[in-house]
């Protein structure tokens, strides 16, 4: 879920600030990590919003420092947390994780308020664009970790960060799907094994 994520959101910034800072090493022993950049160089959308120049993925506070010291101009920053997982019911759970969608730009410390004001209203316009594309295709394409209900029922908040030198918008969302996990069926193939296993 987390590479799907991954990929989702990147669809929204210019594509050379994706890879940037990100897949720094550029090949690895990890099967996923040569997959993921092929999925991304073919990726048919691209720059949605184009006005977003890099992209940071992750939730640790340390590492997005280290990525966004070297960086320059606006940013996207997905951060996933907790997976709530409750049974729906029908031998399934309902998941829901909570995501932050931040936009935000890097400002000189000697920025005045003027400039703030309006590096508050241009990410706020950028969050807009991307909370709108996510709704278009929860609607169109359908989505498995997010549903109709919970893209309609979340909120926007300042993201100020002195220590960032960063100002702009966090879009809260709370994923919500059935078992995206797929927790419930793992446990029933593990279950029909152990049935068939034979006893000693």
């Amino acid at each position: 879920m987390l590479l799907d994520l991954f990929t989702y959101f990147a669809k929204f910034p210019q594509k050379s600030g994706i890879i940037k800072g990100i897949a720094t090493k550029g090949e690895s022993s990890m099967e996923e990590y040569a997959t993921t950049l092929d999925i991304l160089g073919k990726m048919e959308e691209k720059e949605l919003v184009p006005e977003i120049q890099n992209y940071v993925y992750g939730q640790s506070f340390d590492e997005l420092k280290q990525r966004i010291d070297k960086l320059t101009g606006s940013f996207l920053f997905v951060d996933y947390g907790e997976v709530d997982m409750q049974d729906d019911g029908r031998r399934s759970f309902e998941c829901t994780q909570r995501i932050a969608v931040t936009v935000a730009q890097k400002l000189s410390g000697n920025a005045d308020m003027l400039e703030r004001v309006i590096v508050n209203d241009r990410t706020l316009q950028m969050v807009s664009k991307i909370h709108a594309r996510i709704m278009a295709d929860v609607e169109t394409e359908g989505l498995y970790w997010m549903d109709r209900e919970s893209i309609t029922n979340c909120e926007i908040i300042p993201f100020v960060s002195a220590e960032l030198q960063s100002y702009g918008w966090t879009l809260m969302l709370s994923a919500k799907g059935a078992d995206i996990l797929d927790t419930h069926r793992l446990a029933r193939r593990m279950m029909r094994q152990q049935s068939f296993a034979p006893s000693e």
